[in-house]
């Protein structure tokens, strides 16, 4: 059973409001990231090119990230799994 011919055009007519809204903003977010991306790389190129010094902005910043401090490394054990997974017998460590 189909509902009835005036529903189906409003129905219709609700996908097509509701996906042109949503490729708007799939378009922005598109702009957006090439531009970021174009920003990044034009940033990389002056830094590179000695155009921007970056030392100052560098050496103030932490040493370690405070948003990874939660994150704990993969890190074995003991000394001995070191050695098993670099694979250097223990003689050769001397």
């Amino acid at each position: 059973m189909r509902p009835p011919l005036d529903e189906q055009e409003r129905i219709c007519s609700y996908i097509i409001d509701a996906t042109e809204r949503i490729d708007s903003a799939i378009g922005r977010a598109s702009e957006e990231i090439e531009l970021l991306t174009e920003y990044r790389t034009r940033l990389t190129a002056d830094i590179v090119t000695g155009k921007l010094d970056v030392r100052e902005a560098a050496a103030a910043l932490p040493e370690i990230d405070p948003l990874a401090q939660d994150d704990k490394p993969d890190t074995p054990e003991s000394e001995t799994d070191i050695d098993e997974l670099e694979g250097v017998p223990e003689e050769a460590e001397s």
